[in-house]
């Protein structure tokens, strides 16, 4: 598949089928991050980005032929370095 250019925050261009390695799991919320482990994503681990949705939707990412939609501001609180 072709990458698409994707628009994750200002100035900020991300392609679909990105690869992005989740850090920063301190800083989500206790229930999120519970959620997040149960579902096998925890720090250190890498996900492709699928689809980014505008206006700031979910954004739905792939880890383990898996597909997981969060929320806008936690994949960018995850995804930053």
């Amino acid at each position: 598949m072709k990458p698409v250019p994707s628009r994750l925050s200002k100035g900020v261009f991300y392609l679909a089928y990105q690869r992005f390695t989740l850090h920063h799991f301190d800083r989500v919320e206790p229930v999120t991050l519970t959620r997040l482990h149960n579902l096998g994503l925890h720090d250190g681990v890498t996900v492709t980005l699928i689809q980014r949705y505008p206006f700031h939707g979910p954004v739905i990412i792939e880890n383990s032929h898996q597909r997981i939609a969060l929320r806008h501001q936690v994949f960018t609180t995850l995804a930053s370095k």
